[in-house]
């Protein structure tokens, strides 16, 4: 899955695009929002699958059923986000929609891209091993480095946590916005120059084409 700065990035540059105009800091929250259940103790693989869509799609992180993946995504969008009256309530919504779209591009074009391009002859452990630390150090470096960044952050921190459905649970989601201001990105300058499997254009290409297809 994308980390947590290239969620909100990609919602942050989608603002204008969707026409949201009230509940912006409610849809930068939707965006990190179903990464909230990492927080819930026990942390289960299930409601993971829950709050990201993925039932019936195989199992998580090899992804066997692409389409059902995205009609997933597209009957929560439409059950529950465009049906939505009120607007910073949809707001909200259509960030958790985003997320979950973002995660399944995030699958197809860098996931199993680089898997592709490196498995065999590296094992996938070995593969996994390498590519998590460096897709933690471009997030970082997407953090320290994007002009978005203040805004976003400002966003993030004016946001409201909420409850949702059997899917989200407020507790979590302020432990997870908490944990993205004050602690995941207080790290040192991000250096990216020795970044061997997952370069910086890959990030790019990835935002871009989220940003110009969000499926919503």
């Amino acid at each position: 899955m994308a980390l947590q700065m290239v969620h909100m990035e990609i919602a942050y540059r989608l603002i204008d695009k969707l026409g949201i105009t009230e509940g912006k800091e409610q849809f930068i929250l939707g965006s990190v929002a179903p990464d909230s259940v990492h927080f819930r103790d026990p942390y289960l693989i299930e409601e993971k699958i829950h709050t990201h869509l993925f039932e019936g799609c195989g199992t998580w992180s090899d992804t066997d059923d692409y389409d059902r993946w995205k009609s997933n995504i597209a009957e929560f969008r439409d059950k529950f986000a465009l049906c939505e009256p009120d607007p910073v309530k949809r707001a909200f919504l259509l960030g958790i929609c985003v997320h979950c779209w973002t995660d399944y591009c995030n699958d197809v074009l860098v996931w199993r891209a680089l898997q592709k391009k490196y498995i065999p002859p590296m094992t996938t452990q070995e593969f996994r091993e390498n590519y998590y630390p460096e897709a933690r150090l471009l997030d970082q470096w997407l953090h320290q480095n994007s002009e978005n960044t203040k805004e976003i952050m400002s966003l993030l921190e004016q946001s409201k946590p909420v409850d949702f459905e059997d899917y989200l649970r407020a507790e979590d989601i302020e432990k997870t916005r908490q944990h993205l201001l004050h602690v995941q990105y207080d790290v040192p300058k991000a250096d990216i120059s020795g970044n061997k499997f997952y370069p910086k254009e890959m990030m790019t290409e990835l935002i871009d084409a989220v940003v110009t297809d969000p499926m919503l």
